[in-house]
């Protein structure tokens, strides 16, 4: 971006940015240009302002200082405080204050709360609403939590560390609370207590599935908070028409259409199982909205990635409030489970495939799956798995272990954790045929043999199915108070994902609608049986950073390459690792809004002259500065990414003279 002057930067960068939040700059009644800081003498004192944004009764609404592209606008501060002050004299409020260079904005509203860099100016009703937020908040702490709502001292506890956050100058929180601990209710309760004291207006709940989506909306606000309007987004939705106060929306479908909104258009935003969010494209959603945001996630607390806490303002590495799933259970909100190893087990190195490699994990996270979401349909392992007579062992297995109803006759609530659809319909016929006297017991429960919920709502209200074999399906979000048998047919790769799956059994007895399912009428644990040598132990310091994309991988270990070649750059192999280099910056999309944002950092590494002589600084440069933005570049193909940096690390390895014995997977 070359550097222009400040007549050039407000007429074709910050012009067309204030038009974009619907500021005309023909509509005089909307916007003037260069008015005296008091907005009616002739002779100002003291200044002219670039921009002041009017409301429909003539008062300003906001100020707007301008600066060249080449001028840090945070340095125009107490220009901008002196004429937000003197106007206020004039008229029944003081106006808010935009700094923009054409490259920054940022948002102030002074004496109330520190400046904040904004991706976009705010419309006319996002001001309007900020200046009633300010006008009639209350403080959070002084709105009684309402025990309709949540009922449990920990729930309180919860909601009033949140307030206590924001009311100390905090925009973001972290809520972790242990799977089945009421983390939907809890939300419930915050969101009544800032729409209550007039801290939030509108509010969005994002979840990353269409079963939590439905839930926060169905069982959260129109249960908890009846009386406000609310509504599911889709990507078809007229955008003109969002009326209502209380929004949910799946992460994917916010993803598309979240630039249809002003980056000040919610006061609050909800963002449910927020580890699953932020080591993607989806980080770019939280970083455009203006608004507080809660991040909330059932992952203990070990588990979380550095990054999860900087991206709610948790600098010391601890949540914003944190309730773990000891503390549920020694509470007795939570019970326990028992891990049975089974017999008829499979080791997880006997069979090629079963362990992925960390660049095979790192490029299906970059794709947005889960690496524990691979499709083995069809391989060595399904086959394996699938054999008639392991089937039968494993079976009899399970119905000599597993817990009992209160007859003693029959499983309890059952979940069984399959590998693929096939691996499940095999499991089915192996049970139908081997218990033939049991036609109800066991039912797969797929997205693929699921019609209109009628499965899921058998096996949770009903004594049959007591069995549910499922594929990804019941593995979170599936609330069954009466499970008591979790059983693990399939390798589980992630510690995360494998707490989500635990999380299925451990209701307590209170939430059980029938006693006669379970063993002697009580619920005081749950069974585990593992048939994988599952790591249900495994300490949170061995837990493997997923958070770092194949691409990504590739980069630094060609960087790592080039840094043996600086001394002799003029090597063919050198010129070589640069050109691959320089290939895989273009592929990161100049487009996306994440890299339009940092583009005036980073913008030399796409220029020949920054490549024709390298030093370690540039070195470091393109490590931190250029490599995170890889994680944005789309299409990536898993396998030959994964080939591609083993390659790579061969490489270095035979440079630098080192073994590879052991070290490439």
């Amino acid at each position: 971006m070359h550097r222009i002057n400040e007549e050039r930067t407000r007429k074709e960068m910050i012009d067309p940015q204030l038009e974009k939040a619907g500021w005309y700059l023909r509509d005089h009644s909307k916007v003037k240009i260069e008015i005296p800081v008091d907005g009616y003498d002739a002779e100002p004192w003291n200044g002219v302002s670039d921009y002041c944004l009017y409301r429909e009764n003539g008062e300003v609404l906001a100020v707007v200082e301008a600066k060249k592209t080449s001028t840090d606008v945070r340095l125009a501060e107490a220009q901008l405080t002196y004429y937000v002050t003197e106007i206020e004299k004039h008229q029944s409020f003081r106006p808010f204050g935009f700094l923009a260079n054409g490259l920054e904005i940022h948002f102030a509203d002074v004496g109330i709360a520190h400046k904040r860099e904004v991706f976009g100016f705010f419309t006319r009703e996002d001001l309007e609403n900020l200046l009633y937020i300010r006008q009639n908040a209350k403080p959070l702490s002084s709105i009684e939590i309402s025990n309709e709502i949540v009922d449990r001292s920990y729930q309180h506890e919860a909601i009033r560390r949140v307030g206590e956050a924001f009311a100390n100058g905090k925009r973001k929180a972290l809520i972790v609370m242990a799977t089945g601990t009421g983390k939907t209710r809890t939300t419930m309760g915050l969101i009544d207590v800032f729409m209550r004291s007039n801290q939030a207006r509108r509010i969005l709940f994002v979840a990353d599935r269409d079963a939590l989506v439905e839930q926060a909306k169905d069982d959260g606000f129109e249960k908890f908070i009846p009386n406000e309007p609310c509504t599911r987004l889709h990507s078809w939705d007229d955008p003109n028409a969002r009326t209502q106060r209380l929004y949910a929306v799946t992460l994917q479908t916010l993803s598309n259409i979240f630039e249809q909104f002003s980056p000040a258009f919610f006061d609050l935003i909800v963002f449910d199982e927020v580890h699953r969010s932020i080591y993607n494209k989806f980080n770019e959603v939280l970083e455009y909205f203006d608004a507080r945001q809660v991040g909330l996630t059932a992952t203990p607390a070990d588990y979380i990635n550095r990054d999860t806490f900087l991206a709610f303002d948790c600098t010391d590495g601890k949540p914003t409030y944190l309730y773990t799933y000891q503390q549920a259970i020694d509470d007795k909100w939570l019970v326990d489970y028992n891990l049975y190893s089974a017999r008829t087990k499979f080791q997880r190195q006997g069979i090629h495939g079963v362990d992925l490699t960390e660049e095979e994990r790192n490029a299906l996270i970059e794709k947005g799956l889960d690496p524990d979401d691979i499709n083995y349909e069809g391989t060595e392992l399904e086959r394996e798995v699938s054999n008639r007579d392991t089937l039968r062992k494993q079976w009899e297995e399970i119905m000599e272990v597993c817990k009992k109803d209160s007859s003693g006759q029959l499983p309890g609530k059952t979940i069984v954790f399959a590998i693929t659809q096939q691996h499940a319909l095999r499991l089915q016929a192996a049970f139908d045929e081997m218990y033939p006297q049991f036609p109800n017991l066991t039912k797969v429960i797929t997205h693929k043999s699921e019609y209109r919920g009628t499965l899921v709502d058998a096996f949770k209200k009903k004594d049959f199915p007591r069995i549910a074999i499922s594929v990804d399906m019941l593995d979170t979000g599936i609330d069954v108070p009466e499970v008591v048998n979790l059983v693990f047919m399939k390798p589980v790769q992630s510690p995360i994902k494998l707490q989500q799956m635990i999380g299925r059994g451990t209701r307590v007895q209170a939430a059980c609608r029938n006693l006669a399912l379970l063993p002697n009428f009580e619920k005081k644990d749950f069974l585990i049986i593992d048939f994988w040598e599952n790591n249900f132990s495994r300490d949170a310091k061995e837990v493997v950073d997923q958070s770092t994309p194949v691409l990504v991988t590739i980069f630094n270990t060609r960087l790592k390459l080039l840094e043996t070649y600086l001394k002799d750059q003029k090597d063919p192999n050198c010129k070589t690792v640069i050109a691959d280099l320089r290939e895989q910056i273009q592929q990161i999309p100049t487009d996306s809004f994440t890299i339009r944002k940092h583009m005036p950092e980073i913008e030399e590494a796409w220029t020949d002259a920054f490549w024709e002589y390298l030093i370690p600084s540039k070195i470091e440069f393109l490590k931190l500065k250029v490599a995170p933005h890889l994680r944005l570049v789309p299409g990536v193909d898993v396998a030959a990414a994964t080939f591609i940096s083993k390659v790579e690390r061969l490489k270095l390895l035979k440079r630098t003279g080192k073994e590879a014995s052991g070290t490439i997977q």
